[in-house]
């Protein structure tokens, strides 16, 4: 998913399988678990699949650009200190029955990638604006028992939420930034060929976007002042940056070699 986002998420054009097994062979994933990867997608209305055999197609199915031009958002507005927190909360508090116990569970995974943690129980707290978020989840998996609010920052007796882990993260974007620091000096250098610096970047992003899942997002007025999320963005934002033009190249020399009519599709964007 993350090899594919990064390059193919803006066209409807179809890619060769045997285009996208070359690429994934680049990252290090095995043929068979590339092809396992596909048909799990493809059963999961994430893919769609043209033709079959050594002529398989895929392609990002509609609804899934749209979810993945979100994501990508999110994820790249994730610790950017631009983004400023108009000092408010939101609050859900919800009740879905033990019966549905899948909806409950697919229902708390889409509040925690919002950026919510659970404080007591069933009440969760954001500490960004995500009211039309929640309304669209709470309405796509069917939970009509809820409570939605925002609460101002000043407005709380007792203590504020503290919905963000102190040891695990902080551990993580310091080895994140140590790691991009030793990749910008290789990149710098120019020892890297199109094919290292395609790997460098997926691995980058793939670690990346998986920190919203464990990290609320927190201001950075209610953070240590010591968290390393910052150093750990701005280092990935220079990756992102210096890997652009070498994915960019080994994509379309790939594309070129094995699927020359899926070329124009190819877009390696320069900032997150």
């Amino acid at each position: 998913m993350t090899m594919l986002g990064e390059f193919w998420r803006h066209t409807d054009l179809w890619l060769p399988a045997r285009a996208i097994v070359r690429l994934a062979e680049d990252v290090g994933l095995s043929r068979s678990a590339v092809t396992t990867a596909l048909s799990r997608l493809a059963a999961r209305g994430v893919l769609e699949n043209d033709g079959g055999g050594r002529a398989s197609r895929y392609r990002f199915t509609a609804a899934a650009r749209a979810r993945l031009a979100i994501g990508t958002q999110e994820v790249g507005r994730f610790g950017d200190p631009a983004v400023r927190w108009d000092r408010r909360w939101t609050a859900v508090a919800f009740s879905v029955p033990e019966s549905e116990r899948e909806i409950r569970e697919a229902f708390r995974a889409r509040l925690k990638w919002l950026g919510f943690a659970p404080v007591y129980g069933a009440l969760w707290f954001c500490p960004r604006d995500r009211m039309e978020q929640v309304r669209e989840i709470a309405e796509a998996y069917g939970v009509e028992d809820y409570m939605a609010f925002r609460v101002e920052d000043g407005g709380f007796e007792g203590r504020r939420p503290a919905i963000v882990d102190t040891a695990e993260p902080p551990r993580r974007y310091a080895e994140f930034a140590d790691a991009n620091a030793e990749r910008l000096e290789r990149l710098r250098a120019g020892g890297l060929d199109p094919a290292e610096g395609f790997r460098l970047r997926v691995e980058a992003v793939d670690t990346w976007r998986a920190f919203p899942w464990d990290d609320p997002g927190m201001p950075y007025e209610l953070l240590p002042a010591d968290w390393p999320l910052l150093r750990a963005r701005e280092s990935y934002v220079a990756l992102f940056a210096a890997t652009a033009p070498l994915a960019e190249r080994h994509v379309r020399a790939v594309l070129g070699a094995l699927a020359p009519e899926a070329e124009p599709g190819v877009a390696v964007p320069a900032a997150p």
